[in-house]
């Protein structure tokens, strides 16, 4: 019997009850002034005799309104979606188009913008996605694939691989690309990378011994570095060092002075191209001491040098470039090539008293105390000293050739190099004069190698030969 039909046949019943003469107040469904029922009337009674569900339903004693005891059927419960699985359980899953399968409820499909998550059908299209159309996951603060994950949330967001510069070898490969939400991406880098607004630096600010703009070379902006430096100290007293990056300031450079060598302390001057006493000028106030030098033997107190003169910076293997004054030094290339003004002037930036020596006194001091023929001795030997016999071929340095001294010390008086003297061998003016030369050159043979020779070598006074120097005397 259907639910139209049942009504039906309650109407005719109370009618003919009625015509009866009964009393229908037994069947009151509201506002009845007789509380008392027969059989459960109003409350519907346990359901024993015929009415409805133990606790009552939608009408009163014993009709049948879906109640839980004996009562109507309710209809299908396999697949209505009003009662699904039992009576009075309807199947409506939110935000879903329902399906009551074998009195199961489940979620057919989701309507327009709702999508289901977990899976349970209990409760529905649970997810309201923000966006009408699903798309690939940005980083943008919103679900874009809706999921229900957002930005770095969804395993689907692919981070970008060019945003960054993530240089291997660089303090850039440790940068993070991260997702800020509603601002999108950007990039962490490390401490050690120097950026302004999250982008690095095109120039590096910082002498970190960092490649601090992450372009392969660590504080290339700081071009001094590396390069020599000194303090302040003047002459052999400064201190020399590297340029490196300041400790205290990483914004500077500074002059590190803390490798070797040690920086030397204030002497008396010497005749070496070197600002020995630290006052900032070279070989200057030298004084007589600073020259190499000794009596020429019944020279009534006139010194002549030991050495041949030299150049104040002349090396064992150079003869030097600095011509501010003629030193005597042992072991460098003696000066030649001097025209007589150049040696002339070499000996007098001496000071007073300073000259170039006289042939006389060069072939005294040649003589030596024993007054020998040779500086070692009356009989020539042609590898003593250095002539053409020694076959060196030009000039060596100063006493290389030990054996080539006289007995007072006086080096290579004989060969090595001719030296200009102050004699003048003919009546003319400058640049015409002609002035003896001494003790003949590497070119020299014997004859030319004696301390007197009858036929006295000479030369005009611009002459520049490789082969002619000079050495200075001093008035006591």
């Amino acid at each position: 019997m259907n639910r139209t039909s049942a009504r039906a046949t309650s109407a005719l019943g109370l009618l003919l009850l009625s015509a009866l003469g009964c009393d229908i107040k037994a069947y009151c469904f509201s506002d009845c002034e007789d509380g008392s029922s027969v059989g459960g009337a109003t409350n519907g009674g346990s359901g024993g005799e015929g009415a409805a569900a133990g606790s009552g339903g939608a009408f009163g004693g014993g009709f049948i309104t879906g109640g839980s005891g004996g009562g109507m059927d309710c209809g299908d419960t396999e697949m209505s979606l009003e009662n699904c699985g039992a009576c009075g359980v309807p199947c409506a899953p939110a935000g879903a188009i329902p399906l009551c399968l074998a009195g199961e409820c489940l979620v057919q499909a989701c309507l327009e913008g709702q999508y289901d998550i977990d899976g349970l059908p209990q409760n529905g299209c649970e997810y309201a996605c923000p966006v009408p159309v699903p798309g690939v996951e940005l980083c943008d603060g919103v679900d874009n694939d809706c999921d229900s994950l957002i930005d770095s949330a969804d395993p689907d967001l692919e981070v970008p691989d060019t945003l960054c510069n993530t240089t291997l070898g660089t303090p850039c490969e440790n940068t993070l690309v991260v997702c800020n939400g509603q601002t999108g991406w950007s990039c962490e880098y490390p401490p050690e990378v120097e950026t302004v607004s999250g982008f690095i630096r095109l120039t590096e600010t910082l002498c970190d011994n960092l490649d601090g703009n992450c372009d392969g070379t660590a504080d290339e902006w700081f071009t001094a570095l590396g390069s020599v430096c000194t303090d302040l100290a003047l002459g052999q007293c400064q201190d020399a060092g590297l340029v490196v990056c300041d400790p205290a300031d990483p914004q500077k450079t500074t002059c590190d002075l803390s490798a070797p060598p040690l920086p030397g302390v204030a002497a008396a001057e010497a005749c070496d191209g070197i600002d020995n006493d630290c006052d900032g000028l070279v070989d200057n106030g030298l004084l007589p001491s600073a020259f190499a030098m000794v009596p020429i033997p019944g020279g009534s107190g006139v010194l002549v040098d030991r050495y041949e003169a030299s150049r104040p910076d002349a090396q064992t293997a150079s003869a030097g470039l600095l011509e501010s004054v003629a030193c005597s030094n042992p072991n460098v290339l003696p000066w030649a090539a001097a025209g007589f003004e150049e040696a002339k002037a070499g000996c007098e930036a001496r000071g007073p008293g300073f000259r170039v020596c006289s042939l006389d006194e060069l072939e005294a001091a040649c003589r030596g105390t024993a007054d020998t023929d040779y500086p070692y001795g009356d009989a020539y030997v042609g590898m003593t000293c250095n002539g053409v016999d020694n076959a060196v071929g030009g000039v060596m340095p100063t006493g290389a050739e030990a054996a080539c001294a006289t007995a007072g010390a006086v080096f290579d008086a004989s060969g090595n190099l001719a030296e200009w003297t102050s004699t003048q061998t003919n009546v003319a003016a400058i640049p015409n004069r002609i002035f003896a030369l001494s003790g003949g050159s590497y070119l020299s043979p014997e004859l030319g190698l004696a301390c007197t020779i009858d036929l006295v070598p000479r030369a005009v006074e611009t002459t520049l030969l490789p082969n002619i120097g000079f050495r200075c005397c001093k008035d006591p």
